[in-house]
């Protein structure tokens, strides 16, 4: 069987998960270029039934390590070092089991002794992008009734990606750390109490030892103590940058953060079916789940290479944030290979590291899969995903092979539908890409980098607030973020994320009123401003030459790295913070700084009037980054004609000069042609903009875009960090913007106090036809509905004032209606 039809049916299967119900949201008609797949809501957890968490154990193993070669306070990056690493631990057993497991994951290689005697020897691929990954080894007959003793030497794992100032994230994430555990039962049988486990008992030495270290009676007393992270599910820091990415075979490991529920998910369909040198049977049961034959693999030999094994292409038919589970029915352990890939060809691609612009993300990754039962594989992203099956029994039957979606619980408070179905889906796909980024915090990305950035924060706030409400999650990442980084130390490392966290502190404030969580981070704030006072030359108030951390304005040439234009960018972002924090700082009773930072806003601002625009253009240079960023601080002053005549007016990507802008700056850009009176062209851009994302497949917003890439392969053609590569993300939170976008200038809802208490509503039909939505709020939903008639609010309690701008003949009516109560509202228009 080389070649199996699409099918196109799908089933959902629920585990403990939290409803979030459809409100009253509809698509119209889908254009054909979207996949076929999705028809209705993106988001996979929108209409689920309400269930409790279930409650389970702790495991109490723990992350350890050499105590002389771990992170100590306020240093950033530990050892890169591959010497040998020796650990003994001492154990009693008063009765022997009959089969018992080793379970051991951190280093590259190891070797593993109890009581002299070997019972493993393991090793990974350097140069897999996972170089985390779970060893087993059944080990009954090295154990003894009584005393035993287990010896291990190591070399620390290669690591993967990190860019946090946590010292437990930055140490799991360089690998150096070690987890042990020795269960009694098969591989796979995870219900029995641990036999041993690493924790602070245990001692260790990178020293050279001499041969007979692995002996019983090995006297060791006067090694060190090992030095401990804690137990592996017990900081949320652990979750972080696919630092835990290969402990998904760990026997009762989770890895998820309590908040967070499961959705489990059949494909959608089966492509590339080839059964190399053996055969597939009942294919169909992986997609439908009515079916009652199992679907079952044949190994009639084995395969001369893993490219010759069975195997297949698995498509959920979305973007989704999850993990590969895999339920054998087989009286045999068995291994396959798979590879996830957001795209097709990354899911297909060859190539086995993330340097490598044509490699999987997370590489070609075994699974051991243990007889009738449980394997997952590591957290990511993907709509795809690659198998072979490469060892097993000849014939090898599976209960089920799925996807596990991980999933944050909202409620869509927020919607928007209209008559364009251009602008229903581009808002849709907006909210269900935030919704995917809302993980153990609020990351840039589900696949990559799985970590907090501020600069991504500052867009997604205001998209998760706008739909869905919900603060949490802004929350605890905003405090983590500042209690990871040190004082004079950049946010993330980035000058502009300092600034950045401030401004997106300002948006939850206003949002959503809590004053008792900006008092939480005065704190904070102080401190960030005070870093930020210093990477300004008070000679010339701009950017010092020698500011610490590195400095990013934009995936654009120029707009990155030490360049005037990434340095007049950043100064202009650190203007947007000083603009921000006079409002944050009353809020929490400091008016001594209030009154500072008001006076020294205004001085940079004035400094930049004076030194940025030349009276012969008045424009900043001629990149849309820079001069979306004047008007968005005022930098530009009232008359903008100038920008809009010379700069905006001319947005496109259909010829070689045009130039090259993200979706996380085109965001702000669109807020500044908004502000410069022009949302009809903002609207527009977007259309063609986000729609063109659409017309290429997308189920939702990728990190970086250009209308003119290639559409063939069009993932390998993708930017961002200065190359290009199936490594850059298609689901990426910074690329959320069209949603707050619509909502505060179709819908025309903003908030004129903080937290609701005062609105102004400026809706706008744009040229559309009709619209309605709402628009969350901490006292409920604000719903709009405007047509080329009539325009209706619906206010809820607790919204004191509104004052309502009709949309008129020649724009909007100077003299704004005010309504001092809630309640429904009817408007005729002229």
């Amino acid at each position: 069987m080389a070649i199996l039809t699409r099918i196109l049916r799908c089933r959902t299967r629920i585990e403990f998960v939290v409803a979030l119900p459809l409100l009253g949201f509809g698509f119209g008609a889908v254009p054909h270029m979207w996949p076929q797949a999705i028809q209705g809501p993106l988001d996979p957890a929108r209409t689920i039934v309400p269930r409790e968490t279930e409650t389970r154990p702790s495991l109490t193993e723990e992350y350890i390590w050499t105590a002389e070669n771990v992170l100590p306070p306020g240093q950033i990056h530990p050892s890169s070092g591959i010497y040998l690493h020796y650990f003994r631990a001492h154990f009693r057993l008063e009765r022997l089991p009959p089969i018992a497991t080793l379970y051991l994951a951190g280093p590259r290689s190891a070797e593993v002794y109890i009581n002299g005697r070997q019972v493993g020897e393991f090793s990974t691929d350097p140069d897999q992008p996972i170089n985390f990954r779970v060893f087993h080894a059944d080990v009954s007959n090295a154990l003894i009734q009584g005393d035993n003793v287990i010896a291990i030497k190591a070399i620390r794992g290669r690591g993967v990606v990190s860019a946090s100032n946590s010292r437990a994230t930055r140490q799991l994430a360089r690998g150096n750390v070690l987890v042990v555990k020795i269960l009694p039962g098969p591989f796979g049988d995870a219900q029995g109490s641990p036999i041993l486990i690493s924790d602070t008992s245990w001692h260790s030495k990178a020293d050279p030892v001499p041969g007979t270290w692995t002996a019983e009676q090995y006297d060791d007393s006067g090694w060190p103590k090992v030095m401990s992270l804690g137990q592996i599910e017990s900081n949320i820091d652990f979750l972080q940058w696919s630092a835990d990415a290969g402990m998904y075979g760990w026997p009762g490991y989770r890895g998820v953060s309590p908040w967070l529920r499961t959705i489990s998910l059949d494909p959608l369909a089966v492509t590339h079916v080839y059964a190399g040198t053996g055969d597939f049977e009942n294919v169909n049961a992986l997609t439908l789940g009515s079916s009652k034959e199992r679907f079952q693999v044949g190994l009639h030999s084995p395969a001369a290479t893993d490219a010759e094994a069975p195997s297949l292409l698995l498509d959920f038919g979305r973007e989704i944030a999850g993990r590969l589970v895999v339920e054998s029915a087989s009286q045999q352990d068995s291994v396959l290979s798979f590879a996830y890939g957001e795209s097709e060809l990354e899911a297909l691609a060859t190539g086995i590291s993330s340097e490598e612009r044509g490699g999987n993300y997370l590489g070609t990754n075994l699974l051991d899969v243990p007889a009738n039962g449980i394997a997952r594989g590591p957290k990511s992203a993907f709509r795809y995903v690659r198998i072979r099956f490469l060892r097993g029994a000849p014939v090898i039957p599976f209960r089920s092979i799925h996807a596990e979606a991980i999933v944050y619980p909202v409620n869509y408070e927020g919607s928007f539908e209209s008559s364009d179905p251009v602008l229903n889906r581009i808002w849709e796909t907006a909210g269900y890409t935030a919704h995917l980024c809302m993980q153990d915090d609020v990351w840039d990305a589900p696949k990559r980098d799985r970590g907090r950035w501020a600069g991504d924060l500052d867009v997604e706030a205001r998209t998760i607030l706008s739909a869905f409400g919900d603060t949490f999650l802004l929350e605890d990442t905003l405090r983590r973020l500042a209690e990871e980084t040190p004082a004079d130390v950049p946010v993330n490392g980035i000058t502009s994320y300092t600034a950045q966290w401030i401004t997106t502190l300002a948006t939850l404030y206003q949002e959503t009123g809590d004053r008792k969580f900006v008092v939480s981070q005065h704190e904070a704030l102080l401190r960030f401003l005070h870093t930020m006072d210093g990477d300004l030359d008070p000679a010339t108030d701009f950017l010092r030459a020698d500011a610490r951390g590195w400095e990013f304005v934009d995936w654009a040439p120029g707009l990155y790295g030490d360049t005037p234009d990434t340095r007049i960018g950043t100064t202009l972002e650190i203007l947007r913070a000083y603009k921000a924090a006079p409002a944050l700082l009353r809020a929490a009773g400091d008016e001594t700084a209030a009154k500072k930072y008001q006076e020294r806003a205004e001085l940079l601002l004035q400094a930049c009037q004076k030194s940025l625009f030349p009276p012969e253009t008045h424009t900043l240079g001629r990149t849309w980054q820079l001069n979306a960023l004047a008007i968005l601080t005022g930098v530009a002053g009232d008359d903008n004609s100038a920008i809009w005549q010379g700069i905006f007016a001319h947005v496109k990507q259909d010829a070689p000069t045009d130039q090259v802008i993200s979706p996380y700056f085109n965001f702000y850009l669109l807020e500044a042609m908004a502000k410069d009176d022009h949302p009809q062209e903002a609207l527009n851009w977007m259309r063609k903009y986000w729609g063109g994302m659409l017309d290429e497949g997308a189920t939702s917003f990728w990190e970086s875009y250009d209308l003119r890439w290639p559409k063939t392969d069009f993932h390998l053609s993708l930017q961002a960090d200065g190359t290009s590569g199936y490594f850059v993300s298609l689901a990426h939170g910074w690329s959320s913007g069209p949603l707050p976008w619509l909502s505060e200038n179709v819908l025309g809802v903003r908030a004129s106090a903080p937290g609701y208490d005062s609105v102004d509503l400026h809706p706008a039909l744009l040229g559309l036809k009709w619209v309605r939505g709402t628009v969350s709020t901490p006292h409920g939903p604000i719903a709009v509905a405007i047509d080329q008639k009539h325009v209706s609010f619906d206010l809820p309690k607790g919204v004191e004032s509104a004052r309502v701008f009709l949309p008129g003949a020649t724009g909007q009516h100077a003299t704004p209606i005010v309504l001092n109560h809630s309640g429904h509202y009817d408007f005729p228009l002229p």
